[in-house]
């Protein structure tokens, strides 16, 4: 055993430690530095000036958000059971964390209105609305929209209203879609009214009516390949059911169009997921059975595949619903949610589930995936060419002087 003589001091373990990291290049430090979680690089935030300039600019927190997407590193699960939210750390599913989020719920649930690069979009009875990163704690409360209310003698009250997040690169901005639904008095004719918040904008505005009827009144939107998607059907039928498709919200062209639908072979009851950058339908029969289908080129039908089948002879408990989430590192099994009440692995090949124990899971909840992200709540303001160029030279003239370390 060393003696204390023998051991080095904290000034000359720093001092190694400084002439080790001066020796790396600038570019790998930040290729380090990107694959990190969000709570390391916040406290990697002090170890230098130019360590905070980096980890705070816009160039760093695109290429973390670019290697997090790319990788399907730094995921986290969140579960949410009424007024509470949790967090489950998905590399271990060991322990559920509650999450302190920032609006008030007066005894009653809050609810995910939308999940996109890291952001979380949460509501409460009081229809409070904010966008919030729970990685770096920061949210801005949306502005208020007056109360749903149609004049019109033939419509009644609004019958459903469902929201949903997306991101328009193309503008680089946040956008939430809330679609208001009327039913007309003789429960045949309906309206409906969509509104569009920009975070750019911090603002609302109308945009073109959704000529279809929702199928859930309260399901919030599915995010795939710039568009938010939800269960329709083209008329309110009374006597009957009717056809159930899918429908998207190009969040760029804020407009609405079909998805073309996989060949199912029976009646089912859908709705719509997301597995790894691919739309997912879940179709459940009257047997109790559910299909997992995938799409593999979005908007091309041809690509929709049956992925699998999850059925209660297989040791699952009567799968009301099944809400696929995540898949494994091999992609050999795919994380399900299960009738709101269990976490499981299907196993792909073998077609056999097995349910995931975590600490401090709550005995009911809803499931999300979602990345921890740098991404900011403050509307980006977009700069011209010449700003662009001179932060392109100062982020080339940072690289090229490389770190100054204080240690």
């Amino acid at each position: 055993m060393k003696s204390a003589e023998e051991e080095p001091s904290t000034d000359a373990q720093h001092r190694q430690i400084q002439a080790f990291l001066a020796e790396l290049p600038p570019e790998v430090i930040i290729n380090i530095l990107s694959r990190l979680h969000v709570g390391r690089l916040l406290c990697f935030r002090s170890v230098a000036r130019p360590w905070r300039s980096l980890i705070d600019s816009s160039y760093f927190k695109n290429l973390h958000l670019l290697h997090s997407t790319e990788t399907k590193s730094n995921l986290t699960l969140i579960l949410r059971k009424d007024s509470d939210l949790y967090c489950v750390d998905f590399d271990s599913l060991n322990d559920a964390v509650e999450l302190n989020h920032p609006l008030m719920c007066y005894s009653n649930r809050i609810r995910v209105l939308g999940s996109c690069n890291g952001l979380l979009c949460i509501c409460n009875v009081a229809e409070d609305i904010a966008l919030w990163s729970p990685w770096i704690k920061k949210y801005r409360i949306l502005p208020s929209l007056p109360s749903d209310r149609k004049r019109d003698k033939g419509m009644c009250l609004c019958g459903a209203r469902v929201y949903g997040l997306g991101y328009d690169a193309v503008h680089d901005d946040y956008k939430l879609v809330r679609i208001s639904q009327f039913i007309g008095w003789d429960y045949a004719s309906f309206e409906s009214e969509v509104k569009v918040y920009s975070l750019r904008m911090n603002a609302w505005r109308k945009v073109d009516d959704m000529p279809y009827v929702l199928c859930y009144t309260r399901k919030m939107g599915i995010l795939v390949s710039g568009s938010v998607h939800w269960v329709v059907t083209r008329s309110h039928e009374v006597d009957q059911p009717a056809t159930e498709l899918v429908i998207g919200f190009d969040v760029e062209k804020e407009r609405f169009g079909e998805v073309p639908m996989p060949e199912m072979d029976r009646k089912c009851q859908i709705d719509v997921g997301y597995l790894e950058g691919c739309l997912c339908i879940i179709a459940k029969y009257e047997d109790m059975g559910v299909d997992v289908w995938t799409i593999k080129q979005y908007g091309v039908k041809e690509t929709w595949c049956k992925l699998f089948t999850v059925k209660q002879a297989q040791g699952v408990r009567r799968p009301k619903s099944i809400k696929p989430l995540v898949y494994s590192k091999n992609r050999r099994q795919v994380l399900l949610e299960q009738n709101h009440e269990d976490l499981v692995w299907f196993d792909l090949e073998s077609q056999m589930v097995n349910k995931i124990k975590i600490r401090g899971l709550p005995d009911l909840f809803e499931a999300i995936v979602c990345a921890e992200t740098l991404v900011p709540v403050d509307p980006s303001k977009r700069e011209d060419k010449e700003k662009e160029g001179k932060k392109n030279k100062k982020r080339d003239d940072f690289l090229a002087e490389g770190f100054k370390l204080v240690l």
